[in-house]
């Protein structure tokens, strides 16, 4: 299964944000490694007599950014994480969404599938229902040939019914239908 763009956009992101992280997490090694050695000098320098009021300071500064900078890299790592399971989220619904478009369009196929099934089925039906004796039927009305001599005549099949007229037709009606029994 593909990465939708949601995810990749959010992988991207938090890997922007791991790089982030690593360099803060040097940043605050360095830090660290400068503070042990600041340490070791007052501790030398207070042995010695020396003045490390600068150095104190320096050591405090140094411990304090350095106490920030891991702050910051818990912040930037935990909205990372925040961001994938909003990115998870967003695309779990987004493939809900498709897959109920899909099954919606699926079901619209088989809807339009069987219509046409069903008017294959009424033309097959109409079909066989003109029988040997020459009765034409549709279902709603039948006519019945039998007896009459329609030679000549036509059928006109309008929106109201099955008219059968035996004289000329100035205008159509609907469609013009010649029959011979």
């Amino acid at each position: 299964m593909a990465l939708s763009s949601i995810m990749t956009g959010a992988l991207l992101s938090a890997n922007t944000s791991r790089q982030i992280a690593h360099v803060q997490s040097a940043v605050k090694s360095r830090m660290d490694g400068h503070a042990g050695v600041l340490d070791a000098e007052i501790k030398l320098d207070g042995a010695r007599g020396g003045d490390v009021t600068k150095k104190k300071e320096e050591l405090e500064e140094t411990q304090k950014k350095s106490a920030e900078l891991a702050e910051t890299t818990i912040n930037t790592l935990t909205t990372a994480n925040e961001d994938l399971k909003k990115a998870s989220k967003e695309d779990l619904e987004a493939q809900r969404a498709e897959k109920a478009a899909e099954k919606k369009k699926a079901e619209n196929a088989a809807e339009k599938k069987a219509e046409k099934e069903a008017a294959e089925e009424r033309i097959e039906k109409a079909k066989a229902s003109t029988s040997e004796s020459g009765e034409v039927s549709d279902d709603a009305a039948s006519v019945s040939t039998e007896g009459t001599v329609l030679d000549g005549a036509s059928i006109d099949i309008a929106s109201s019914g099955i008219t059968v007229s035996t004289g000329s037709v100035s205008e159509s009606a609907g469609k013009n239908v010649d029959m011979k029994v």
